[in-house]
């Protein structure tokens, strides 16, 4: 079911913290029960369900010894981070300009691949930041007026270049990990992988039933992140203004 390598899963991992994903995925494992009969033929069955609440236990078992055994997230995941939530601000704010002064041209947001997602993985995350930097550089005489000028577009340059050296760090942070670090990664990753598309079925289930739908949220894993992601609000004006 899942198109995510060992590594893909690791890195998603280590991208959130244990506690809130266990939070999210019991709470949203909560939410399907009952709603079963509807669920099921969008591909939600026991059997999916039971493998979130195994990996709520495994991922809970890991992260208790690993806390037993004192270890420690490694220094250079702290900055990764930053640099993932400095980029993806500045995707996001890109993207922006280039709704307001072309949301009517289809063609051009098509091209932009405005309306993709990156989800939480650096190389999905780059390349659709290369693709925004470079639309900003064709179409900047539309743009500047917006904020979109030459600093602001050489603040994107730089930001892709941290995030290929951020997953040139993740991925030897990665090789260097202790096999049990690895381990409860990979299940975290698995665990966030399957929350994702319970969430995403669950939205899709209900689409004409908006309050059903809003049942299926990140809000839980979010609330964690919001300290960062107001870092990173602040982070990203300083450097592009």
């Amino acid at each position: 079911m899942s198109q995510l390598s060992r590594e893909d899963c690791i890195e998603l991992g280590l991208s959130v913290p244990s506690g809130p994903l266990i939070g999210w995925a019991t709470e949203q494992l909560a939410i399907a029960k009952g709603r079963e009969d509807r669920l099921e033929h969008r591909g939600i069955t026991t059997p999916f369900l039971n493998e979130v609440k195994m990996l709520i236990g495994t991922v809970s078992e890991l992260q208790s010894l690993r806390m037993k055994d004192k270890t420690v997230l490694p220094p250079e995941v702290s900055q990764v981070q930053r640099v993932r939530e400095e980029a993806f601000a500045y995707w996001l704010e890109a993207k922006q300009m280039l709704k307001i002064e072309f949301g009517t041209c289809p063609d051009i947001q098509a091209r932009c691949r405005l309306g993709v997602r990156t989800g939480r993985l650096l190389a999905n995350l780059c390349r659709e930041l290369e693709c925004v930097v470079s639309a900003l550089r064709e179409l900047s005489p539309h743009l500047s007026w917006l904020g979109a000028d030459e600093p602001f577009i050489h603040a994107g340059e730089e930001l892709i270049g941290k995030v290929k050296e951020a997953q040139a760090t993740l991925h030897l942070t990665a090789q260097a990990m202790s096999p049990a670090f690895a381990d409860l990664c990979f299940e975290k990753g698995k665990l966030y992988d399957l929350t994702r598309k319970l969430v995403r079925i669950g939205r899709l289930e209900y689409l004409h039933e908006p309050e059903q739908a809003a049942a299926f949220n990140y809000s839980v894993l979010r609330r964690e992140l919001r300290a960062g992601s107001e870092v990173r609000a602040k982070t990203v004006k300083t450097v592009v203004r």
